[in-house]
């Protein structure tokens, strides 16, 4: 976050309120002559704040920047005996109340700040017509195997998404050992670092990618996990992204992770059960032999096979789960009917629906 100051009488000091890596004693932030901007995380604003004799007054500021403000909400789900962050959200309140300085909420992903915050936000209205959005020419669902998807992009350059750090260590060991040239790297906290600490090549990785913005040569594959879901950035002209991987279902995360490479994309791999099985049903579509008839039982086992719709266990559903996904594709199904001419069977009849356009043929 950052916060612009409405008098430049008297400068504040740069460096407290810089980016600090706790482990290096590496500070980063504009030269500290600027002066005016203080620059700091939603932890050490909570720190200043607390402070008595803190030398100056928040509210004598007209804009106070919260950049990705998701992650307060965030982090104090993950950390519930953060008073830092507890007093950073207090303070966000308090000046929110007092009206006299706006506070600028970015995000890409805004739903856990309205959640949060409420009637305290307001939606700036903008025109989209000229806005320029990165492309990413195929977004596929998957619910199969990570591997299945690093070994058919072999000879690309990639980004992998998992949350947990012993899954990003099996899918290094793992990609490294069918051909790529695969490292990773996640939070640099005390606690995580006792747990799970980090090899200095992973920190010289590190470094790379966030001072240069780039994916080191060596390397064709690079592992992250929610440490980095906003805090990278890898530019297309310093290193062309392929592919990138989503190992989890939450959109935001999605949305996120792909804004981590500031790049036009091939291929976006998301896992989803659901949008895999709607994939299937949009695709393949409802052979024709199946349409506009009556289909008993043996009919809906037969289709139910040929549409192959899996449970994420590999099981094929039944059939109100296989209906669900019919309907959601643009076809009607319609309720169970008995037919006295087939000695008090039940069956169900499957339409186009003319007014969805997300059926095929």
């Amino acid at each position: 976050m950052s916060i612009q100051r409405n008098t430049l009488t008297e400068a504040i000091g740069r460096e407290p309120y810089a980016f600090y890596d706790y482990n290096t004693k590496h500070v980063w932030g504009e030269d500290e002559s600027i002066g005016r901007l203080p620059v700091m995380t939603y932890a050490g604003f909570g720190s200043e704040v607390r402070k008595v004799n803190v030398g100056f007054n928040w509210f004598d500021y007209d804009y106070i920047i919260c950049d990705e403000m998701q992650n307060l909400v965030d982090y104090q789900r993950f950390n519930e005996r953060s008073t830092n962050l507890e007093a950073a959200e207090d303070a966000i309140r308090s000046i929110c109340a007092e009206g006299t300085t706006t506070i600028v909420a970015m995000s890409a992903t805004p739903q856990k700040i309205k959640d949060r915050f409420g009637k305290l936000c307001y939606t700036v209205p903008f025109d989209r017509t000229n806005l320029r959005q990165l492309c990413t020419s195929a977004s596929i669902p998957y619910s199969g195997k990570v591997q299945d998807l690093l070994q058919a992009n072999k000879g690309k350059t990639g980004i992998l998404y998992v949350t947990e750090i012993e899954r990003m260590k099996h899918y290094i060991e793992y990609a490294n050992s069918i051909g790529y040239h695969a490292e990773g790297f996640w939070s640099i906290s005390p606690e995580t670092q006792r747990k799970k600490p980090m090899t200095n090549e992973q920190w010289d990785l590190r470094k790379e990618v966030l001072t240069k913005e780039t994916i080191p040569e060596k390397y064709d594959l690079l592992v992250i996990n929610r440490a980095s879901e906003t805090c990278i950035k890898i530019k297309e002209d310093h290193r062309k992204v392929d592919f990138m991987i989503v190992h989890d279902k939450n959109e935001e995360i999605r949305t996120q992770v792909r804004g981590r490479y500031h790049g036009d994309l091939e291929t976006f791999y998301y896992h989803s059960l659901e949008d895999e099985n709607r994939n299937k049903v949009k695709q393949k579509g409802v052979p024709a032999k199946y349409l506009n008839r009556p289909l008993y039982t043996e009919d809906m086992e037969e289709l139910k096979w040929e549409l192959n719709l899996l449970r994420s266990d590999g099981t094929h559903y039944g059939n109100p789960t296989v209906i669900k996904y019919l309907r959601e594709c643009g076809y009607s199904v319609s309720d169970s009917v008995k037919d006295r001419k087939r000695n008090g069977k039940y069956y169900r009849i499957i339409t186009v629906d003319e007014t969805n356009s997300g059926a095929f043929l």
